[in-house]
């Protein structure tokens, strides 16, 4: 009644989460058949976007391949409309 349901943000995290899952597969992949590319073949996968991920999870782990937020693109110095 007086309860408003905030469903947005479980869906976004739980999307993170399962895309990191998906990405964590493929790096498993690869180390179980020692190929990289055959393993990103298989997943039709770029290898530049391999090598990004594998980076990020030795570094930040699991979080690390969840997405990142976007960049803003404006300058300090852009006049206004």
């Amino acid at each position: 009644m007086g309860r408003t349901s905030t469903t947005a943000e479980p869906q976004k995290r739980d999307a993170g989460t399962k895309l990191a899952q998906q990405r964590l597969s493929v790096l498993e992949l690869a180390k179980e058949l020692g190929n990289v590319a055959e393993a990103c073949r298989q997943r039709g996968l770029d290898r530049t976007s391999f090598y990004e991920w594998k980076r990020r999870f030795q570094t930040q782990g699991f979080e690390g391949l969840k997405d990142l937020p976007p960049i803003h693109k404006s300058h300090p110095q852009t006049t206004p409309p």
